[in-house]
């Protein structure tokens, strides 16, 4: 079976300084790529948080880049993370999620530990395979996934009949067989054939 692959891109080469914008500490906890805006709300609610010495328990409490802030007594700058994208080649068998609750092996599970917090531009099914776009920045995942931003994608798909062979794609429509095609997102895609053959 096809092994995860990942391969790394850097979008920005140094980090962005905010040193002068103020924003809300979760947020500003989350941009830093370690947590997600779900946990950062989670420790601040837990007074885990500390800025400039002083106990935060308001995740929306204003926070410039320059502020000392500590989780659980480690130092944490607030440095906004480069944003980054990384191709994934997603083998058969495991959901694109974060955690499953049937307890089926994940995507983010398979990662390697170097890595840093990351999301997936889109999802692809459980029995699916191919390339799955991760990245370490909610904007741009966001900004590659919402149909109005018309990111043309192109995809390359066999599809299986349900006989023991798979159907050749210059014998299907986009109306046979069940044959559909959805761009991550809602967004609507064109089917049609193309035999890599």
């Amino acid at each position: 079976a096809p092994q995860p692959r990942l391969h790394a891109k850097h979008l920005v080469k140094a980090p962005v300084s905010m040193s002068h914008i103020q924003r809300g500490l979760a947020k500003a906890l989350a941009a830093t790529g370690r947590w997600s805006r779900r946990e950062a709300n989670r420790m601040t609610a837990d007074a885990r948080v500390c800025v400039n010495g002083v106990q935060v328990s308001n995740p929306a409490a204003r926070v410039r880049q320059s502020d000392r802030v500590t989780v659980d007594g480690e130092l944490t700058p607030l440095e906004v993370a480069p944003p980054r994208l990384w191709r994934f080649h997603k083998p058969d068998g495991l959901i694109t999620t974060a955690s499953d609750p049937q307890g089926r092996p994940t995507v983010f599970a398979s990662l390697p530990g170097w890595l840093p917090r990351v999301l997936s531009v889109g999802r692809l099914d459980l029995r699916s395979e191919g390339l799955l776009l991760l990245t370490n920045s909610g904007p741009l995942a966001r900004m590659l996934e919402l149909p109005s931003n018309a990111f043309e994608r192109k995809y390359r798909a066999l599809v299986c009949t349900g006989q023991a062979h798979a159907a050749r794609p210059d014998s299907l429509s986009a109306d046979q067989g069940g044959a559909h095609a959805a761009a991550a997102g809602g967004g609507g895609a064109r089917v049609g054939a193309n035999d890599p053959r």
